[in-house]
Parts: C-alpha cells; structure tokens; sequence
C-alpha cells in the first residue's frame, strides 16, 4: 500500500478499516467493500467519493460516504506552486483538530510526500447534509458563510501560536521582494490589457503601488491579526440543507496563513461579487461579521478598526487578485473580477488610506 494514494483504486477495504479505527470511529468491525464514484478533476486535484461497506457488526456511526481528495500537479495552471499542497496537509493535520469550531469537515487521513509532492486527503462525505450554493443569490447563505469565517478568525485571533508554529509571517525581505513582483506584474497586465483597462483604474494601480510599504505597517505592528483561509469566494463553502442545524464548512485550505481578518471577506465580497450585490449585502454582512467577533471573545477592536481593515484588504488583496490570476496561473484578463475589485476601492473611498507623498 503505498503512502500517499494516487487513484480511489488504491484505497483498500484493509487500508480503510485500519484508517477508520485509528481515528476511533470503527471500534469493532471491519470494512468489506470500497466503491470508488467517477473521478473529477479539480483545481489541482482529482476527487472520488467513496461508497463503504461494513461487516455486519460494525458500529453504526462507521462512515458509509467519504470523499478522497489526491493532488495532481499535472492539473495545475500556470505557475502554481505544488507545496500548497503541504499547506493543505499541515491544516487538516495540525490546525483543524486543535479548533473548537465545527466549520471543517471532519478528516480521516492524510498524506504528503516532500520528494513528490503527492498527497491526498480522505474526508467524510456530507452531501447528504450539504450542498454547494457558489453564488450570493441567497442572504441566509452568506451570513452562514461569514459566520464561519468569524468563527475561525476569532479563535485564531492575536494567538499565541500564530506566526509561530501556525504559519509564519513574512520578513522584511520577503516583503521588498513581493512588492517588486506586485510592480512587475502589474506593469505587465496593464500592457497586455491595454486599452480594457480604463484610465482611472490605471491611475489607481499608479497610486497604490509605492504606497505598498507604508499600507504594511498595518501588519507589522502584529495586534488583530489571525489566520485566514486565503481564498474565500462562497465556492469554497458547503452549506447545510437544513439551515440552522448545521455550521457552512469551508473546503479547500490551500492557501491559508496569518493575515488581517478583512483579506478574506474582501475577497469574497470586493473580488467574487458583481458590485450591485456587493453593495446590497456589504455593510449587512460585515456589522454580522463584526458582532460575531465580539460575541466570540474579540476585544478592543472596534467597528472602525474593522471597516478600514476591509477596505485596506481591498486595496492589497481584490485589486491584484486579476493580476496574479494571470501572471501566476496564466489565466486570461479576469475582467469581471477587476470591474467588481476597482468599483469596491472606488466606492469605499479606498483613496483615503493611501500615504503617497
């Protein structure tokens, strides 16, 4: 049996029973049967699901739908990174079990190879439970996803840990060269998009790209930071059929690292969203967002304090996401994407908190 699994074929009734007993969810029993669904293709990754079969006496509680997940660099676009993989890992691993919060869904094994950078992971299946809903056409469903959020934000918030064991933060240098890059690869994506890029937008990148430094003292003086997902568009959510009676999960842990809270709701909502429906849910949503964050221990961080970290992670995060989606992962101009990121700093006066002299 090899360590990391490749293909839902290698996934053995013996290796499985070992697994499941090792996380105590098959105290007697034995699984008889594995039957693996068709293969997708994901970002990255190939994903079965998993039909489990058990000996008769096995418990009740033993998992009958799981969900496997195997990286697949070769599916990859562009120039991304293969070690993210390992950052997957060390959250189901490492992070998620410590979390007091139900928001991801419960793991059973996983798997990293340094040499090749293969890995996978082997989940519960919760379809029956959950289902994916990727747009903001419904309000219950964005707040459970912003709750969710809250809920990891909050525990992680000024931790301990955090920036030591869990992730790290960048140093000075590592920041100097991520400007340079920002600068690069923008200068690049306004050649290449042109004359699609209005001018205001232009002027925007003009003003905001020396101003990179100053913006980073925000997380440099190290207080109200914690751990963000990193790529938080309501596609990476499942929400419960039941609304109440189940938390929304968030998959896919790819990307995350210590950050300001706002980084992932600006990409949610300045980034994913058409402006309209932005405008209608943004306030709403961030005073939810806020409140949960007092409610779950957050102190000394007011409601200001909160806005203008949004609107900063705007400025640092939404307008280069269509750049770094075509200077990394070589995708085509995401003009949607830099429509929705420039109207935000437009609209939320992001101008303001630039200190260009």
């Amino acid at each position: 049996m090899p360590s990391v699994i490749a293909d839902a074929g290698q996934v053995t009734p013996e290796w499985l029973t070992d697994v499941l007993r090792e996380r105590g969810v098959l105290p007697r029993g034995a699984v008889t049967c594995v039957t693996p669904g068709k293969v997708q293709s994901t970002f990255a990754s190939a994903v079965w699901r998993l039909e489990v079969e058990y000996a008769g006496d096995a418990s009740p509680d033993a998992p009958h739908r799981l969900f496997l997940k195997a990286s697949n660099p070769a599916l990859a676009p562009g120039k991304f990174d293969p070690t993210h993989f390992h950052r997957e890992i060390v959250f189901y691993s490492e992070i998620a079990p410590v979390m007091d919060a139900a928001l991801t869904i419960p793991c059973y094994d996983v798997a990293y190879d340094p040499e090749t950078l293969a890995s996978h992971i082997l989940l519960k299946d919760v379809s029956a439970t959950h289902t994916e809903r990727p747009t903001p056409s419904c309000q219950a469903n964005c707040e459970l996803a912003i709750d969710s959020l809250a809920g990891l934000h909050a525990f992680w918030w000024d931790h301990p840990r955090l920036g030591k064991d869990v992730g790290r933060f960048r140093t000075l240098e590592e920041r100097r060269k991520s400007w340079i890059e920002a600068e690069e690869s923008t200068t690049a994506f306004m050649s290449a998009v042109g004359d699609q890029l209005p001018r205001p937008w232009r002027l925007i990148y003009e003003r905001v790209l020396p101003a990179l430094p100053d913006l980073a003292r925000r997380v440099a003086t190290g207080r109200n930071l914690t751990l963000v997902h990193g790529d938080a568009h309501l596609g990476n959510f499942l929400f419960p059929r039941r609304v109440g009676e189940d938390p929304a999960y968030i998959l896919d842990w790819q990307f995350w690292h210590p950050a300001i809270g706002g980084s992932d709701l600006a990409f949610m909502m300045a980034t994913e969203w058409e402006p309209e429906t932005r405008r209608h849910l943004e306030q709403t949503l961030l005073r939810r967002y806020h409140r949960r964050l007092l409610a779950l221990g957050v102190r000394d961080y007011g409601w200001d304090d909160c806005w203008n970290d949004y609107r900063l992670s705007v400025i640092q995060g939404s307008i280069f996401i269509p750049v770094w989606r075509w200077a990394i992962f070589k995708w085509a101009p995401d003009m949607s994407a830099l429509n929705s990121s420039m109207t935000a700093f437009e609209d939320l006066r992001c101008s303001e908190l630039l200190n260009v002299r």
